[in-house]
């Protein structure tokens, strides 16, 4: 028969350990708490069963805070292939250091600082990197409220990688048993037929298979074994006694990969070619959805180091927080991306956009390159040919901005120093100032508002004036300031590169004049 509850007030667990091990009812919120010698405070069953067992929701801490998992990328392991932007996996991380090298392949992940946290570098190599896997592709992402840190010389805070495309390559089995010491080479680690089982960590495999399949299904399991030389390489299936490799990181690198084999007799494994192929960074669907790096500090302390480093990638947004603490010549970086813009950054040290349409270029092949109210930039370096634009608005302080290329920039609301064009560039600057304008070479165009210079007058009746920067057309005014009150100046002859001051009669004295645009 059923048997009446057991009543007490609160429950002790093993009282003669000294520690304090109870549940009881919190009195304010009417729930199960829980408290033992590492959560003092005491935890509530509600809180016990919230976020950490929300579908799509991970949680870290530091060993102790309870948390289900103690390093970061332990919690983006445990993320399924199935995540992606509609179903987005949330990785909540609670305050604290963490000393440790992130890869995100899956997509719709989000890294969320809760509290002060700090992700440092691990050694020679890039925080987090953003790059596709054979089976996912990270199309979109957000960190948010982090401090990201790397102290290595040309390493990055963030560095995501567009290439999504692997290089592959077949090794064929024609012969079986193969021969003891028949050899598969793969970039570089050999790969050699026993007698006896394959040994584990012992790059070698059973050559003494009754069949092409049962031998390339023995090579598949030696290549995948983590023990093996090939971890770093490549990875391999089979069918029908062909070995099927795939280069494990993405894009034309992987193309450099060899391959040989050495069989006797000869042509017993026979290869799709000397290297692997395929890899490329074309069409890369990596951000072609929107990476967004949101109220974060950005700290690149090594020489050259990089805040953000983007390559080949969709449409990748930076707002807000700061890069202030990196090294004088630290930049931020993007090749090739349909979308990079940086707005609300407090504290930038330098900007450098490419876009070339030669080269590889993610699936959408627009460039929209931006720069909104950011505080301190050091210098802006640009390089746009083929397509794409440069636009900075309401920056406040630009030491130096050069553009070379036959694509346009535009400058709104903005001060900037030193401004260099270069080759075809079209640049226009709306209610902003500069200092010094260069042309470093071609025949770039420059539209402003005002331009101000002056011309001497020695008993001349016409001067010709050369325009610092040949202009996009010769719909632009000229306003002159006589210095006597006895002469009369027109202007004739205006071109994109010239126009005359005429005098009558003969002048001699300084004209001040001005070129005016209406933008």
């Amino acid at each position: 028969m059923a048997q009446p509850p057991y009543l007490l007030d609160v429950l002790q667990i093993e009282p003669g350990s000294g520690d304090t091990l109870t549940i009881a009812r919190d009195s304010t919120a009417g729930a199960m708490e829980f408290v033992d010698a590492v959560v003092t405070g005491g935890v509530l069953l509600p809180a016990l069963v919230g976020l950490r067992n929300v579908t799509g929701i991970f949680v870290v801490g530091r060993a102790g805070d309870g948390a289900p998992y103690t390093t970061i990328q332990s919690a983006i392991d445990a993320i399924p292939v199935s995540s992606s932007a509609a179903a987005p996996s949330v990785v909540l991380i609670l305050s604290g250091v963490y000393t440790e090298n992130l890869t995100i392949q899956r997509d719709g992940v989000c890294l969320v600082g809760l509290g002060g946290v700090t992700i440092a570098n691990s050694g020679a190599s890039d925080t987090i990197t953003v790059s596709a896997a054979t089976d996912s592709t990270p199309q979109d992402a957000l960190f948010r409220g982090l401090t990201v840190t790397n102290d290595q010389a040309a390493q990055s805070c963030i560095n995501i990688l567009g290439a999504d495309t692997f290089a592959t390559a077949t090794a064929t089995v024609v012969n079986a048993p193969l021969a003891t010491g028949d050899t598969l080479t793969i970039g570089g680690v050999v790969l050699t037929g026993t007698a006896a089982a394959r040994t584990s960590g012992s790059d070698d495999f059973w050559a003494g298979g009754g069949t092409v399949d049962a031998i390339a299904a023995e090579i598949v399991d030696a290549i995948n074994d983590p023990a093996n030389g090939f971890t770093a390489t490549a990875t391999a299936t089979s069918a029908l006694g062909v070995v099927t490799l795939t280069a494990v990181t993405a894009g034309s690198g992987g193309n450099a990969i060899t391959l040989a084999s050495s069989t006797t007799p000869a042509a017993g494994i026979t290869l799709s070619g000397a290297t692997f192929a395929g890899g490329t960074s074309a069409g890369s669907m990596v951000g072609d959805g929107l990476i967004t790096i949101e109220d974060c500090v950005l700290v690149a302390s090594g020489a050259g180091g990089f805040q953000v480093n983007a390559d080949t990638v969709g449409h990748i947004r930076v707002r807000g927080g700061t890069f202030r603490g990196s090294a004088s010549n630290s930049l931020s970086q993007a090749a090739n991306c349909a979308a990079f813009r940086l707005s609300g950054i407090e504290w930038i040290n330098d900007i450098q956009v490419a876009y070339d349409t030669t080269l590889d270029r993610p699936s959408d092949t627009a460039c929209a390159y931006e720069l909104t109210s950011l505080g301190r930039v050091h210098a802006v370096l640009s390089n746009l040919s083929g397509a794409g634009t440069l636009t900075l608005r309401a920056c406040a302080e630009v030491s130096t901005i050069s553009q070379d290329g036959d694509q346009t920039l535009d400058v709104l609301h903005s001060t900037l120093g030193t401004l260099t064009l270069d080759t075809t560039t079209a640049a226009t600057l709306r209610q902003s100032t500069r200092t010094t304008l260069t042309v470093a070479g071609g025949t770039p165009t420059l539209q402003e508002p005002v331009f101000v210079g002056t011309q001497a007058f020695l008993g001349t009746l016409t001067q010709t004036i050369t325009l610092p920067i040949t202009q996009p057309d010769a719909l632009y005014t000229v306003l002159l300031e006589s210095p006597v009150t006895t002469s009369v100046l027109a202007v004739t002859n205006k071109t994109t590169t010239t126009f005359d001051i005429e005098a009558a009669p003969a002048l001699t004295g300084t004209v001040t004049y001005s070129v005016v645009r209406a933008l």
